[in-house]
This record gives structure tokens, C-alpha cells and sequence, in this order.
């Protein structure tokens, strides 16, 4: 929800808040591109059983690999920049960081793991390990970049759905909408309160109701 977190950083919301938020909505999609992937390879001559255990078996092997390449390809961008010093030319600094961006999502992607998965493992790590050996310019550029980057591409695909809507014949009916608006309330409700009450008695900065709630 890129626009949901610009709207946070607009109005300054607490920053526990905002990275739930981040967290939950990149994992939710990395995860349910996994599993869709691993659903979508399921053989109909196998037993249920046998295909539950081997769309589980495939799920972790894909989340496993796709966040190593990930990792691999942060790690190698961090010791290139820490000992290359390509902070005296920001250019190819800034671009040494994009291509070893989105590297892992291409590598993975291309060897039928995650991509998606590939590239926020990368971003997690290169976060804590590759940013700080940046030069000044650079992080301010890259952090700007990456952060209009994919407001500009959502804005695109929500302007391209927009104008799409009326080239095709629509049946519109209300239960469905209705029962679809309800039924996913209902999965926020039973996904989030009772996970945050699980998670809370881990945490020292505890997830109160209010955030619960605007996370619903």
C-alpha cells in the first residue's frame, strides 16, 4: 500500500505504526506469491495429502533460496562499497546500487524461485549493511528514488486500471460486493487482533488497540 504509507508519512503517524504497517503488507505479498506459485505447480495425479506436503515442502524451499540470493547479492554490494570506494564518482555509486537492487529479483525469478522474495531480503539487509558505506549524496538520492519510485508506478498501474474499467462489459452485483467487503473484514479480524496479543507478550513496545484497529 504505498499510498497508505505516503498518507502516514504525510500526517507523521508513530513510527511503530508505520512499520507494522510496511512489514505486514511487503511479507503478506512476498508470501502469497510464494504460495501461489507453489499452489499453481500442484499435480492433480497426486494424492491431497502428498500435494499439501509437497506445496509446503516447495513453499519453504522458495522462501528459503529466493531470501539467500537475496542476502548473497546485499552482502556483496555492502563489501564492494565499503572497500571500492566509488563514493568519489556518486553516478556510479548510485547505480552500482541499483543494479545490485534489483539483481536478486531477475536472478531469482529467472532460476523459477521469488523474486519478490529475493528483493525484500535484499532491501532488509542492505538497509542495515549497505546504506551506512554509501557517501552522503547517495544515500539521499537513493532514499529519495526508492521512495518515489513506487508511488509513480502505482499511480500508473491505478491510472491504467481506471481508464481499462471501460473497455470491458461489467456485471455488477451487490451481494458480491458485499459479502467480499465483509468476508475480508472478517479474515483482518481473526489475522490481526489475535496475532498482535500473541505478539505483544514478546514485545517491549506493545501494539495497543488504536493500532490494531487503523492496521484492520
Amino acid at each position: 500500500p504505498v499510498a497508505t504509507l505516503a498518507i502516514f508519512q504525510s500526517i507523521d503517524v508513530h513510527p511503530t505504526l508505520y512499520m507494522l504497517v510496511f512489514g505486514e503488507s511487503v511479507l503478506n505479498d512476498a508470501v502469497s506469491i510464494v504460495m501461489c506459485d507453489s499452489v499453481i505447480n500442484f499435480d492433480d495425479s497426486t494424492s491431497t495429502a502428498w500435494a499439501i506436503t509437497l506445496g509446503v515442502g516447495s513453499f519453504f524451499v522458495k522462501f528459503t533460496v529466493s531470501s539467500l540470493v537475496g542476502v548473497i547479492f546485499a552482502l556483496a554490494l555492502a563489501i564492494i562499497l565499503k572497500y571500492v570506494h566509488l563514493n568519489k564518482v556518486p553516478s556510479l555509486e548510485f547505480c552500482t546500487v541499483g543494479l545490485f537492487a534489483y539483481g536478486p529479483y531477475f536472478l531469482a525469478d529467472g532460476l523459477n524461485y521469488s523474486g519478490i522474495m529475493a528483493i525484500l531480503a535484499s532491501g532488509i539487509v542492505m538497509s542495515h549493511y549497505a546504506h551506512f558505506n554509501l557517501s552522503p549524496v547517495t544515500q539521499i538520492t537513493v532514499q529519495q528514488t526508492f521512495r518515489h519510485s513506487p508511488f509513480l508506478a502505482e499511480s500508473m498501474v491505478f491510472a491504467y486500471l481506471g481508464m481499462a474499467i471501460f473497455s470491458f462489459s461489467h456485471s455488477f452485483k451487490p451481494a458480491f460486493v458485499i459479502w467480499t467487503l465483509i468476508l475480508c473484514l472478517v479474515g483482518r479480524a481473526i489475522n490481526i487482533f489475535p496475532i498482535s496479543v500473541i505478539v505483544n507478550k514478546f514485545r517491549e513496545h506493545q501494539i495497543d488497540f488504536k493500532k490494531q484497529f487503523v492496521m484492520w
